[in-house]
C-alpha cells in the first residue's frame, strides 16, 4: 500500500486525509507545526505523525504541498534534496506553477486546486498533469486520491484561471444566494433554524434533480416549474426585471479578471 505524505494539515490538507482515511486505499501520513492537529488526525483517520518534514519525505511515495503559498517555494528550497525520482509532487498551492516547483525538485510534479466542499467529501478538484514525467501510474493514484474528496477533472494548467473563478470561488457564489434566500425566508414568517434546514435541502434536492437527468438543460428543469399564469413565472420575471442573471455573469467575469491580474 502507497503513502501518501502531507506537509501541512491545515483546513484543506485535513480534510483530504479524512476523505483518504475513509476509502482505505492508502496510507497517509502527516506533519505540521501544530501537534495537536497531527494528533487528532492520528485517532480519527491512523495518521502516521512524522517528527519532521525530512522523515515525512523519507516515508512518502506522494507528497502533497498543502502549505500557503508564500511559503512553499522556502519549503522547496530547504528539502530539495529529498525530492528523488522516485517520488511525486503535488501541490495545492494556489499560483503556485508546476515550473516554479521543477525548479528546485527532480521528480514528477502535480498541481492540483480543490475547493472547500472537498470538507464534506463533495469537493471538485483540478488536476493537472502537464509534467511530462509523470507516469501513467502515478496520474491514475493522484486521480483516486482526490476523488476521495469528491470529484476530480483533469485540466491544463492554463485553464486553472477559469476553473479558480468558477470554481473555487462559486462556493461563495452558492453562499450568497443561499444566504439571500433565507432572508426571504424570514419575511416570510419562517424562523432562522428551519428555513436554513428546507432551503440546504432545497438546493441539494434541485442539484440532485439535474444530476439524475443529465439530458434535460437547466432551462428546461426551471421552467418544469413555471406553470402558466402560475406564481413561480411571477418570481422568475421578478429575477429578470431585476437583472439578477447579468449581475451573476458579472460577478463571475469580475472574479475571472481578478484572477488573470493577480496571475500576472
Amino acid at each position: 500500500m502507497q503513502t501518501v505524505g502531507f506537509i501541512g494539515c491545515g483546513n484543506m490538507g485535513s480534510a483530504i486525509i479524512y476523505g483518504i482515511s475513509r476509502t482505505k486505499l492508502f496510507r497517509v501520513a502527516g506533519y505540521d507545526h501544530h501537534l495537536d492537529k497531527l494528533q487528532k488526525l492520528e485517532k480519527d483517520c491512523g495518521l502516521l505523525i512524522c517528527e519532521n518534514e525530512e522523515q515525512l519525505i523519507r516515508t512518502a511515495d506522494y507528497i502533497v504541498i498543502a502549505v500557503k503559498p508564500y511559503a512553499v517555494e522556502a519549503l522547496l528550497k530547504r528539502l530539495q534534496s529529498g525530492f528523488t525520482r522516485d517520488k511525486a509532487v503535488i501541490s495545492i498551492a494556489a499560483g503556485i506553477s508546476i515550473a516554479k516547483i521543477k525548479e528546485y525538485v527532480s521528480c514528477p510534479v502535480a498541481v492540483v486546486m480543490p475547493n472547500t466542499p472537498a470538507m464534506a467529501c463533495e469537493g471538485c478538484t483540478a488536476l493537472c498533469f502537464d509534467d511530462d514525467s509523470l507516469s501513467d501510474e502515478q496520474k491514475v493514484t493522484i486521480k483516486k486520491i482526490f476523488d476521495c474528496v469528491g470529484t476530480s477533472v483533469i485540466l491544463p494548467e492554463d485553464k486553472f484561471a477559469e476553473f479558480s473563478t468558477l470554481i473555487g470561488s462559486g462556493p461563495a457564489f452558492v453562499f450568497y444566494m443561499l444566504e439571500a434566500m433565507l432572508e426571504g425566508a424570514i419575511r416570510l414568517g419562517f424562523k432562522y433554524d428551519e428555513a436554513k434546514q428546507i432551503l440546504e435541502q432545497l438546493f441539494l434536492g434541485s442539484i440532485k434533480l439535474a444530476q439524475e437527468n443529465p439530458d434535460i438543460p437547466h432551462a428546461k428543469l426551471r421552467l418544469n416549474v413555471c406553470s402558466p399564469k402560475g406564481t413561480t413565472i411571477v418570481g422568475m420575471n421578478s429575477l429578470d426585471k431585476n437583472a439578477v442573471r447579468g449581475a451573476l455573469i458579472d460577478a463571475i467575469m469580475a472574479t475571472y479578471e481578478r484572477n488573470i491580474e493577480l496571475k500576472k
